[in-house]
């Protein structure tokens, strides 16, 4: 934490140099402030050296002893386990040597029967009494050690705390001593110091004001487009659709064809002044005759040149428009039902397992709400409920 301090206070921090290295910053850190941003740093690194052998210590001493503990309890617990399991069988067999042997008339195969149970039971007699006594004559025993480890285990753990906690608090009274009107606080209590820095800076309440942060987050969901995250309710999704869908409409409307005039041609207008000032080349267009329609005979064309004779000439005929381009049909996206999953609020989408869904929206996060067509019916619902075709 006190490296970063260090890079943090470093007044080589600013914007990138020509070079590829770092400017200083317009605002200087204070020297003051710089060293004890270095102080802090050394007193940390201090602190690491002294205790690293410490901790040395802690495991030779402390974790060691108590880890070869449970591995003897584990062992003990293994033993009362199987102790438990040798009773199950003495009485299964107990069991059945009784039950063979209520019986007045035995066949040759039940005596063999009963010579049988009689030897398993004898061993499993043998097992359950010798596991038993084990158990009840070193239990008393292994309780007796057990208080007595506890007891030095938890007295080398409180010294070793008590020591590494006394070299942590002498760096940090040397650093404190070394740079007191940097840190003003360390004097105060713990609520009066924080009510002292909160007083200086309120952290919280800018982080509160900043837009991105409200409402839970909520404002930074709507400008990333998360109109089908799941931290939304379903009223912000519709709402946040709608203002998607008027965006859009906004700019396809902005981007329509320029204005058609009268004639259903394009207006084409020239802003630049013609040389003689006051008329622009539209004007001069006006002015001008047409031009004679293509394929007039050239005895016409000569009678137009002699006075007296007016030819009329005739407008070309309009084009027709080009036809429209193919329009692009997006190919459809299904994906099937994994299991069944019933609407939990409006707006869900409900199917069955097996059901072809048509896929209108989806995000790249399967355990997000993806949008879906089911017959006719247009919903959300869980995308990790859905596999795609």
């Amino acid at each position: 934490m006190a490296a970063y301090l260090t890079i943090i206070y470093s007044a080589s921090l600013g914007v990138e140099a020509e070079e590829g290295e770092i400017q200083r910053r317009v605002q200087q850190t204070p020297a003051a402030a710089a060293q004890a941003a270095n102080d802090a740093e050394a007193a940390m690194g201090y602190c690491r050296d002294e205790i690293l052998p410490e901790l040395d210590s802690v495991d030779h001493a402390v974790i060691r002893p108590a880890i070869e503990m449970l591995d003897i309890m584990k062992q003990i617990q293994k033993t009362m386990v199987k102790r438990n399991h040798k009773m199950i069988d003495y009485d299964r067999h107990r069991s059945s040597l009784s039950k063979l042997k209520v019986k007045e008339e035995r066949s040759f195969n039940e005596e063999k029967q009963i010579y049988k149970v009689e030897s398993q039971l004898e061993t499993a007699t043998q097992d359950y009494q010798y596991l038993n006594d084990m158990l009840k004559q070193q239990l008393p025993q292994f309780f007796h050690l057990k208080a007595q480890f506890i007891v030095p285990v938890y007295e080398h753990l409180f010294y070793l705390q008590c020591r590494i906690y006394g070299m942590i608090y002498a760096r940090c009274h040397e650093l404190l001593h070394a740079n007191e009107q940097h840190f003003l606080t360390h004097e105060m209590g713990i609520e009066q110091g924080f009510q002292w820095r909160e007083q200086q800076y309120s952290a919280r309440s800018e982080l509160e004001n900043m837009d991105l942060l409200k409402s839970g987050g909520k404002a930074w969901l709507k400008v990333s487009g998360g109109s089908n995250n799941s931290k939304l309710s379903l009223k912000e999704r519709a709402e946040l659709r709608d203002q998607e869908n008027t965006a859009m409409i906004g700019y396809t409307s902005s981007t329509a064809s320029p204005t058609m005039s009268a004639a259903g041609s394009p207006a084409i207008t020239n802003s630049r002044a013609s040389p003689m000032g006051g008329y622009n080349n539209a004007a001069a267009a006006s002015s001008s005759p047409s031009p004679p329609a293509y394929g007039l005979a050239n005895s016409q064309q000569q009678q137009s040149a002699s006075p007296g004779y007016q030819v009329h000439y005739t407008s070309p005929a309009p084009a027709h428009p080009p036809p429209p381009p193919a329009s692009f049909t997006k190919p459809k996206r299904y994906v099937l039902a994994l299991y069944d999953y019933d609407a939990q609020a409006d707006g869900d989408l409900s199917f069955k397992k097996d059901d072809k869904i048509e896929l209108i929206e989806r995000t790249a996060d399967a355990n997000d709400w993806w949008t879906g067509v089911l017959r006719g019916n247009t919903g959300i619902f869980p995308g990790n409920y859905v596999s795609e075709l």
